[in-house]
């Protein structure tokens, strides 16, 4: 069973990206071709869309740490207003703003369930993503005032 520190020890240093809670690390899995694509298109949207605007884009490279003790590489992510970070070394912020996932068969059920989860519990969430690589489908929870979340689908 490691520390969150031990984590974070290890996977600064690891060659590939894991998640981590209640003491264990969960290696992730590596995206296909379209997942990437999908991924990168999102970014360049979104990076487009917010210019001028307090709000900044980030792909997985930036490790999100939930409430709950989550660590976790979300596809994209939105930060607006400063950066708010788990320690000195600035690779894992607590205050995103959106969350996108690009949805796949070996994690379509987590990212709906467990992970969605997780992610409410960040304070600063305010909507969540999910984007389908199987058909023309984004689902898009909004956080309403009374801490409920409201489903858009397009």
């Amino acid at each position: 069973m490691l520390t969150s520190s031990e984590y974070l020890e290890i996977e600064r240093q690891a060659p590939f990206r894991s998640e981590f809670f209640r003491g264990e690390m969960f290696a992730m899995a590596g995206g296909s071709a379209r997942h990437s694509r999908i991924k990168t298109n999102l970014l360049s949207l979104l990076n487009n869309r917010l210019k001028g605007q307090p709000c900044v884009t980030y792909d997985n490279d930036l490790r999100m740490m939930c409430p709950t003790g989550l660590y976790t590489y979300p596809d994209a992510s939105v930060i607006c207003g400063d950066l708010t970070f788990d320690d000195d070394r600035e690779d894992t912020a607590l205050n995103p703003t959106v969350l996108l996932e690009v949805l796949s068969k070996s994690t379509e059920a987590y990212d709906r369930g467990k992970k969605f989860d997780h992610y409410r519990t960040i304070p600063t969430l305010q909507e969540y993503v999910l984007v389908s690589q199987d058909e023309p489908m984004v689902q898009t929870f909004f956080r309403n005032e009374d801490n409920t979340w409201t489903l858009t689908t397009v």
